[in-house]
């Protein structure tokens, strides 16, 4: 059964809502692990650098979702159509 379009564009919308919680908290919980309990302490201004690179990429990617769902796919539109 193919679902219609306004099934797909909540559907899109919860995914897209998912996947910022869910990299958002596996981000943070990485990174406070591997800064408190995996990299020692003087090598860590050596690897500052790389960790802020994944950090700006992981934190982008769930900004730019929650942007896409906020601008394409409004509960408005959605019930609108």
């Amino acid at each position: 059964m193919v679902p219609n379009k306004g099934e797909r564009k909540k559907a899109i919308r919860f995914a897209l809502l998912l996947y910022s919680i869910l990299i958002g908290l596996a981000s943070t919980i990485c990174f406070i692990t591997a800064i408190f309990f995996v990299i020692p302490k003087e090598d860590l201004p050596y690897l500052i650098e790389p960790l802020v690179i994944m950090a700006v990429f992981l934190y982008g990617t769930c900004a730019i979702a929650l942007f896409i769902r906020s601008r394409f796919f409004n509960k408005e539109r959605i019930k609108n159509e």
